[in-house]
């Protein structure tokens, strides 16, 4: 009987193998299985997550495509088409925007800021003016002419704001401990972070109607320059003198010989009567400097004044102002040859009218519009980043002037 105990325990053996040969051939597809679940389980959970992920392609942006782009794309234009894995905005996050030091001509507006009006924006911006919220701001905008002599402290995520409306020769300049404070700048120029002119035109969608034979009756005059500031570095003044030489130009202000009520950037009972009045207006500004257009030229076409504006530049002008509905000194190579136009046009009366015309197909938004949208742009800004840092401007001031006044 020894050979059937040997034959049995030959099987037990040959059993034992089969079974660990199998357990090893099944070990590693278990393990598989396992991982892939994990991973379907994972990723479920961080889909569904109000913070999820998303691969955004950050192509480079031409200058003149840049212009045309809302002002949170501006940190994509020194990138190539990169991959980057940035969080997504997320809904009814709160943004705290402090103006510190506001300006009182901008306390209402900023008390005013209807969000509601944005367009896409998420999150929720909180517009203030108490310089003792600074700690709990995420943007703090401070004004050229209402710097502190010194910087507060400025909490490690915080984003610092340099706001002017001024052209360089008017910006107080700040001294050298600000120079390295802000990341952004706001300003009229177009390329700026923030971008806030004092206007925007727009095309009418329903054209208006006038009754132009009344408007040209009531042209008993040709043309008229109102300012208040004299020595400036556009010498609008002498420009105007030597004008006088060839047309009729009437000047008000401090700078003329007539006056008309007291200087405001708002629209006067003043300019709506000499609109009546006369055939063309000098807005001439203080320097001729990029993207520089003032309210001096918007004003006309946000009331919608019967009077053809004459300005003198800056030269892109023409890239936001439409045409045919002004004129600029700088497409003449004298005050004269801009006299001798100016005088065609305005003896021709169908001529005169088709510039009148032509201005009544468009109207353009008031400052406090501009206001708003800038601050809905900052919205969108902060969305972006949502979170992030950017990048602090080295010595901001000397290099944002560093090729244009």
């Amino acid at each position: 009987m020894a050979w059937i105990s040997l034959i049995d325990e030959r099987l037990v053996q040959q059993n034992n193998e089969y079974n660990t040969v199998m357990r090893d051939k099944l070990t590693l597809p278990v393990i598989f299985i396992v991982i892939i679940l994990c991973f379907v389980f994972v990723l479920g959970y961080f889909m569904s997550s109000s913070k999820g992920f998303v691969t955004i392609m950050k192509p480079k942006i031409k200058r003149k495509e840049h212009l045309e782009q809302s002002t949170w794309l501006k940190n994509t234009q020194d990138l190539s088409f990169t991959h980057e894995i940035v969080p997504l905005p997320i809904a009814n996050k709160s943004w705290r925007i402090l103006w510190y030091n506001c300006p009182s001509y901008l306390v209402s507006a900023v008390k005013n800021f209807e969000q509601a009006k944005c367009k896409n924006v998420l999150s929720k911006c909180i517009l203030s003016t108490n310089i003792k919220q600074l700690d709990v701001s995420d943007i703090v905008i401070f004004t050229h002419a209402y710097l502190p002599r010194s910087p507060p402290k400025k909490l490690e995520s915080q984003i610092w704001c340099f706001n002017t409306m001024e052209n360089k020769a008017f910006t107080h300049h700040p001294s050298d401990d600000w120079k390295d404070k802000f990341e952004w700048i706001m300003s009229y120029r177009r390329d700026a972070d923030i971008v806030r002119p004092y206007g925007k035109i727009i095309r009418r969608t329903q054209k208006i109607y006038k009754n132009y034979t009344t408007v040209i009756e009531h042209k008993s005059k040709f043309s008229v320059w109102m300012s208040s500031h004299c020595p400036v570095p556009s010498r609008r003044k002498a420009y105007i003198e030597e004008l006088q030489k060839y047309i009729e130009v009437d000047t008000f202000g401090t700078c003329g010989k007539k006056m008309c009520g007291t200087r405001t950037p708002l629209i006067t009972d003043c300019l709506k009567n000499l609109s009546i009045e006369y055939k063309f207006y000098f807005s001439f500004e203080n320097n001729i400097c990029r993207d520089y257009t003032t309210e001096k030229l918007f004003n006309l076409y946000t009331h919608d004044l019967n009077i053809i504006p004459v300005v003198n530049g800056p030269r892109e002008a023409a890239e936001y102002l439409p045409k045919e509905t002004f004129l600029s000194a700088m497409n003449f190579s004298s005050p004269k040859d801009l006299a001798e136009t100016l005088k065609t046009i305005g003896s021709n009366e169908s001529l005169y009218l088709e510039y009148l015309n032509k201005k009544d197909d468009y109207f353009a938004l008031d400052q406090t519009t501009m206001f708003r949208d800038a601050m809905c742009d900052t919205c969108k800004m902060m969305e972006q980043l949502n979170g992030r840092k950017p990048h602090t401007k080295a010595n901001f001031f000397d290099t944002y002037f560093k090729n244009d006044c």
